[in-house]
C-alpha cells in the first residue's frame, strides 16, 4: 500500500536543543525556582534547587517509561515538596508556566536533512508531529517551530502534554492521523527511539516505521524498522519505493 501521510517525532528527529538551551534556559529555570521559594517564604539555595530539579526529572522519566505523562504542574509540585515549600496551587501553576516559557529563550538546531526534506515532503503528503514533551510543552514547541518558519509544513501536531497519550501508546499517533485524514495503514512514522517510535507506530497500525539516526546512532531493537536513515533526504528517495 502506498504511503499517504507522514508523521515525525520532534526531539532527536527533526530538531535538537541548541547551545542557548544550556547557556540560557537551564539557569533561567533555576532562577525561577529560587524566586518561587523566596515568594513562598521558604528560600532555598541553588544547590538544593538543582537537586530537586534533577529528582523531578528522574520522576518524570520514570513516569514516561511507565507510559504515563507527568504534567509540568505535578513536576513543580514535586520540586516544591522536595524543597519543603508549602503547597499553593496558584504558585505551582504560575511557576510551571514560567518554567515552560523559559524555553522561548532557547534555540533549535535542525537535524540532518530536516531543512531540505520537510518542505519537499510537505508538497506531496500531509505531515504530522507525534512527540512526547517535558518542560517544553506543545504550545511552546509550536512557537519555536513558527520562529524557524517550520510550523506551516505540519498539518497536525500531537503532543503528550495536550493529549495525555505517551508513545508507544497508539492514541499518541492516532490523534495526529485523525486530523490529517490518514488511516494508520497508509502512514509512515519516523523517529529516533526504537520502542517509542518504531514499535509504537507499528502497534498503532502503521505499515511503515523508520528509525532515524541523524543525531544518535541507535541499533534497532525488538520489531525491525522499515528502514534506518541518518538523513531525512534519504526518506524522500525511499518513499517512492514503498508499497
Amino acid at each position: 500500500m502506498a504511503v499517504r501521510g507522514l508523521t515525525f517525532d520532534f526531539w532527536g528527529t527533526l530538531f535538537t536543543e541548541g547551545p542557548k538551551f544550556l547557556e540560557l534556559v537551564l539557569p533561567k529555570r533555576y532562577e525561577i525556582l529560587l524566586d518561587a521559594t523566596s515568594e513562598a517564604g521558604v528560600p532555598a539555595d541553588e544547590e538544593a534547587v538543582r537537586q530537586a530539579y534533577r529528582a523531578a526529572s528522574a520522576a518524570f522519566r520514570a513516569a514516561w517509561e511507565a507510559g504515563e505523562h507527568m504534567s509540568n504542574f505535578d513536576r513543580v509540585a514535586y520540586i516544591f515538596k522536595n524543597l519543603g515549600v508549602p503547597y499553593d496551587e496558584g504558585l505551582v501553576a504560575l511557576t510551571a508556566r514560567k518554567l515552560e516559557d523559559a524555553a522561548l529563550e532557547g534555540d533549535l538546531i535542525p537535524l540532518p536533512g530536516t531543512r531540505e526534506a520537510i518542505p519537499a515532503l510537505a508538497e506531496k503528503y500531509p505531515l504530522g508531529i507525534v512527540s512526547d514533551t517535558g518542560l517544553t510543552p506543545g504550545r511552546v514547541l509550536r512557537e519555536l517551530l513558527a520562529r524557524e518558519n517550520f510550523a506551516r509544513y505540519f498539518y497536525a501536531m500531537s503532543f503528550s502534554d495536550e493529549t495525555g497519550a505517551v508513545k508507544p501508546s497508539p492514541e499518541a499517533f492516532h490523534h495526529a492521523l485523525e486530523k490529517m485524514g490518514v488511516a494508520p495503514k497508509e502512514a509512515l512514522h519516523t523517529g529516533d527511539l526504537p520502542r517509542a517510535d518504531v514499535e509504537g507506530a507499528f502497534h498503532a497500525g502503521y505499515t511503515f516505521a523508520v528509525l532515524y539516526t541523524g543525531r544518535t546512532a541507535r541499533e534497532p531493537t525488538g520489531v525491525q524498522p522499515t528502514a534506518v536513515l541518518s538523513d531525512h533526504r534519504e526518506l524522500v528517495k525511499l518513499l517512492p519505493r514503498l508499497r
